[in-house]
């Protein structure tokens, strides 16, 4: 078994620490999903609702997605790898 780098590792844990956030995010998106439906459905209106909440927090869901795990190549370790350069190189700092 080849030795793992500890750039490697630590790439590996700042991604899996991404993707828990996301999954949490999503599961709390879940919940609110089904509470704004069984609330809708729950009440004497005739009016339907319980989609208006859900689309406004999904995008916002979609967005934290793309931030956090880097969909499309969007924010993604290249680019994180990317930033740490620029910022190490304006600062006159070489790695």
């Amino acid at each position: 078994m080849s030795e793992i780098s500890n750039e490697s590792l630590d790439e590996a844990r700042r991604y899996v620490r991404r993707k828990r956030i996301f999954y949490i995010v999503f599961s709390i998106w879940i919940a609110l999903c089904l509470m704004w439906f069984t609330i809708d459905m729950s009440d004497d209106s005739s009016s339907v609702w319980f989609y208006w909440p859900m689309l406004g927090t999904g995008i916002g869901v979609a967005l934290t997605g793309i931030v956090l795990l880097g969909i499309g190549g969007l924010f993604g370790a290249d680019w994180e790898r990317r930033q740490v350069e620029n910022y190490l190189r304006r600062r006159g700092t070489k790695r």
